[in-house]
């Protein structure tokens, strides 16, 4: 493809042709309590699911409160339940402004203490997520506000694909509710995994892919990411990001928008004229 640029200025315009980022589809992830971006990045079974889903960018965000959890446990140790249902606000702030500045997101992955903090900020943030991943995740029962804020936005429209393990000590059984929560769902059940994702090796990965993949097919965010069958040219949607800076590694996002094009389309043309 062939991407020119007319501008008096120094500008970085970005898309598949130059840096990888059109794509149909982007996903948020966030990590588990005590973990952070990189933990999650780097879990076998994340690689695994990256390398069997390149149409897919994956985005992962670091929680902002110490000792990367995305919200404190209950002072004492858990025996006395909070009952504030701004508790997770610090890392709810912190994700409208990531999104801001990183997304628009399509879906939501979630990984342990990721689970609860996806269903708190599917329930009180600012985006347009329509699908939700949940691994190895339970339900904040210690948090009296947040399964509050969880169960005044029950059933959650979202898609959701929830994964636990039998043999995912302490997390399994807990696990097991979150899907209550959904309407539109599929629950997986690994008797390997443990308290990861499953690895390529698992006979539950290839539907995890599947479901990503249908999503892919079907998204329309919030009506506009579609596919469509013309009869003669396959059209799809893409995501159009638009960067700008001075430097190729260091850019930041300042538009983005929906395109359709036939997979057969070769050339794309931008250009960036002064508005006189």
């Amino acid at each position: 493809m062939k991407l020119y640029i007319k501008s008096i200025l120094f500008i970085g315009l970005l898309s598949t042709f130059l840096g990888g980022r059109l794509s149909a589809n982007r996903i948020l992830c966030l990590h588990g309590g005590g973990g952070s971006a990189a933990s999650l990045q780097y879990q076998q079974g994340m690689q695994d699911l990256r390398a069997a889903l390149p149409q897919w960018e994956f985005v992962f965000a670091s929680s902002p409160v110490a000792g990367g959890v995305w919200y404190n446990d209950p002072p004492g140790g858990g025996k006395e339940p909070t009952n504030d249902p701004n508790w997770a606000d610090v890392a709810v702030n912190y994700l409208n402004d990531f999104i801001a500045t990183n997304g628009p997101f399509d879906a939501i992955l979630g990984y342990s203490q990721g689970v609860p903090m996806s269903l708190v900020y599917l329930a009180l943030g600012d985006h347009t997520i329509g699908h939700a991943l949940l691994f190895n995740g339970y339900l904040p029962t210690t948090h009296n506000g947040l399964i509050q804020v969880i169960n005044a936005n029950a059933p959650y429209p979202q898609s959701a694909l929830i994964f636990v393990a039998e043999n995912d000590t302490h997390f399994y059984e807990i696990g097991l509710a979150v899907k209550n929560r959904f309407t539109n769902y599929t629950e997986l059940i690994s008797t390997t995994a443990g308290h990861a994702l499953p690895t390529a090796s698992d006979a539950n990965f290839q539907l995890v892919v599947d479901f990503l993949e249908n999503a892919n097919s079907s998204d329309t965010d919030s009506g506009t990411d579609t596919v469509t069958d013309t009869g003669t040219d396959n059209v799809r949607s893409f995501r159009l990001n638009i960067l700008r800076g001075d430097d190729p590694s260091n850019l930041e996002l300042i538009d983005t928008r929906i395109i359709e094009s036939s997979e057969q389309s070769q050339f794309f043309k931008a250009e960036l004229v002064p508005n006189d």
